[in-house]
C-alpha cells in the first residue's frame, strides 16, 4: 500500500504542474457530446495517468474520465478525475481538483484514495484502515447532528431517475443547510472529510467523481452511500452519491426521498 500512495503522490504533483501551466482566463476550451468542457490539461493529465501506472503495474485497470486502459480479469483498477470542476478551471476560476483512487474489483470498493488542490496545495488521501490526511495531518468530519447552519454542496446539473437536483436544493435550504453548487464535486466533497462541509450529494452516476471521496470520507468519520442509501461500486456506473459526516445521512437521504 505504501508504494501504491507514493505512486498516486508522484502523479498527482505532475498532474498539478500540467493543470496550473494551463491554468488562465484565456484557456482554450473544446465541448464534449454531453455538453461539458473540455481541456488540453484534462486530456495532457489524464495520459500522464494512463502511462505512469502502466508502467509500473502493467496488468491494473485504468478508468479515467476522458481516457481509459481497462485489463480485462485486473484484480484492482485506478479511477482518474484529471480536473475535476473543467468548467470553473476553463474560466480561470480556482475551484478545480485531481482524483485517483485504487479499486479492488472483487468488491468494486477503493482501498485507496487522493484528491490534490493544487492552487491551494492541500493534498488529501486514504488507505484502507488507515485514516484520512491532508498534507500528512490526520483529519476528520464535523460533528454536526443536523443541517442547520451547515454546508453542503449539491451537483444538480443533471437528474438521476425519480432524483431532482433542483427539488433537493429547495429541501435542502429549507431544513436550514447553506447549498451550494461549487460545479466540482470532489471539490466540495473532499470539505466533508476536512470538517468543513457537513455534505455533498452528486446526482450523475460516474465513478470517477466519487470513488476517491468513498473512502477518503469514511477513513475521516464519514459515510457515503448512493442516492437511496445503499452500497455501491465505485469501477462503473452508480446510482449517484450521498457524503456525509455520518450524522446528517439519514437527514439528507430522507429530503431527497
Amino acid at each position: 500500500m505504501d508504494d501504491y500512495l507514493k505512486l498516486a503522490k508522484e502523479i498527482a504533483a505532475e498532474a498539478a504542474q500540467i493543470a496550473l501551466t494551463y491554468f488562465n482566463f484565456e484557456i482554450k476550451t473544446t465541448w464534449k457530446s454531453n455538453n461539458t468542457p473540455l481541456t488540453e490539461a484534462d486530456t495532457e493529465i489524464n495520459s500522464l495517468v494512463i502511462k505512469k501506472i502502466r508502467a509500473i503495474y502493467p496488468d491494473h485497470g485504468i478508468l479515467g474520465e476522458e481516457e481509459s486502459d481497462l485489463k480485462k480479469g485486473s484484480e484492482c483498477v485506478w479511477v482518474c478525475d484529471p480536473i475535476d470542476g473543467t468548467i470553473p478551471f476553463s474560466n480561470g476560476l480556482p475551484l478545480f481538483t485531481f482524483s485517483l483512487a485504487l479499486i479492488d474489483q472483487s468488491n468494486g470498493q477503493p482501498i485507496l484514495g487522493l484528491v490534490n488542490d493544487p492552487v491551494m496545495k492541500h493534498m488529501y488521501w486514504a488507505c484502507s484502515g488507515g485514516g484520512a490526511y491532508r498534507n500528512g495531518k490526520r483529519i476528520s468530519v464535523s460533528r454536526d447532528a443536523t443541517l442547520r447552519n451547515t454546508y453542503l454542496n449539491v451537483g444538480c446539473s443533471q437528474t438521476s431517475g425519480e432524483f431532482s437536483g433542483m427539488s433537493a436544493i429547495v429541501s435542502l435550504r429549507n431544513a436550514g443547510a447553506n447549498v451550494m453548487e461549487l460545479l466540482s464535486v470532489v471539490y466540495g466533497g473532499i470539505q466533508v472529510a476536512n470538517g468543513k462541509f457537513s455534505g455533498t450529494i452528486f446526482f450523475e452516476p460516474f465513478a470517477h467523481d466519487v470513488a476517491a471521496l468513498k473512502i477518503i470520507t469514511e477513513e475521516a468519520g464519514g459515510k457515503v452511500t448512493d442516492l437511496k442509501g445503499g452500497e455501491r461500486r465505485y469501477d462503473g456506473k452508480g446510482l449517484g452519491c450521498v457524503v456525509s459526516n455520518g450524522a446528517v445521512h439519514k437527514e439528507i437521504l430522507a429530503l431527497l426521498r
